[in-house]
């Protein structure tokens, strides 16, 4: 699961409107390369990474049908978009296939289309690899062992697509926490609902439980810990990959950070987490009445 970084705080307009930019190229570079279909699909972190290789050069203002027709934001030029776009079909690829491997039925037909579409963009070798690394997580998960190895697939995937998309280097521990905490905040926000689904959770696995709260204290420590290790690594690396809206950025990944550190300690506690807090990337979305997560100073 992704989108775990988003807007977690009120944004000034500028950052609003910074963000939408990317935002918005996304969605009309998914329609332009794969279809109208694929526009509701979009992975928050490849924003988020988005914004932070690539400047603001030339901003479009429209409106939006899918929003009402609000005024939007995008760059009059998508073309430097196209590869995060690929990037972002190859991680709902992947999903698709490990869907698949559940025994979820997901038709082959759809998973060769959005293959064949992939490899207009990816060769066949790369495709093949980040494939062995779906298929190796399943293998992983079918044994007895640490939940450190549980989540070396995912880091493997994360290794993977940062070698494809960041050639010019980047710091070598940022896929490490990266995949280390979208697979350790998967395992914790779908604990209970794969317990009920008698599916595969790494936590229970490793931990030999099967409700969340009964975790021993130095577990639930572990966890948490563990997770601060990431969430501080990241943080302090984003400054090396940033090339552009360091500020922004640095900003979204501290209040997403701070906002799931706050959930994943009520949920180890057994508290209740049911409350919807204001994600602000999502306020263009109608019918939706949520408190804020932060209030900040005016």
């Amino acid at each position: 699961m992704y989108g775990y970084l988003s807007i977690y705080f009120h944004p000034t307009d500028e950052e609003k409107k910074t963000y939408l930019y990317y935002y918005c190229g996304l969605c009309h570079s998914l329609k332009e390369q794969f279809g109208i279909i694929y526009r509701p699909l979009i992975i928050k972190e490849i924003v988020f990474f988005m914004m932070l290789k690539n400047p603001i050069i030339s901003i479009e203002e429209f409106k939006c049908p899918f929003v009402t027709f609000k005024t939007r934001y995008k760059p009059e030029e998508i073309d430097f978009i196209e590869p995060y776009s690929y990037l972002n079909i190859l991680i709902i690829y992947g999903k698709i296939i490990d869907y698949k491997s559940e025994n979820i039925p997901v038709p082959q037909k759809l998973i060769n289309t959005v293959r064949g579409k992939l490899l207009s963009y990816f060769d066949e070798t790369f495709l093949e690899t980040f494939e062995s690394y779906i298929n190796l997580q399943q293998e992983v998960e079918n044994l007895n062992v640490d939940l450190d190895d549980y989540a070396n697939p995912s880091i493997k995937i994360m290794k993977c697509l940062f070698q494809k998309f960041f050639p010019a280097g980047y710091p070598e521990s940022l896929p490490i926490v990266t995949g280390y905490l979208i697979y350790m905040l998967d395992s914790i926000y779908d604990f209970d609902r794969d317990i009920k689904r008698n599916k595969f959770n790494a936590i229970a696995q490793a931990f030999k439980v099967n409700n969340i709260i009964h975790l021993e204290e130095n577990q639930k420590a572990r966890l948490l810990f563990t997770y601060d290790l990431c969430a501080k690594e990241l943080m302090d690396k984003i400054d090396e990959l940033a090339n552009y809206n360091n500020h922004l950025c640095t900003k979204i990944a501290s209040f997403s950070l701070i906002y799931h550190r706050n959930i994943i300690n009520q949920i180890l506690n057994g508290g209740k987490y049911n409350e919807r807090t204001t994600n602000y990337s999502r306020l263009h979305k109608p019918r939706r009445f949520q408190k804020p997560v932060f209030k900040l100073p005016k």
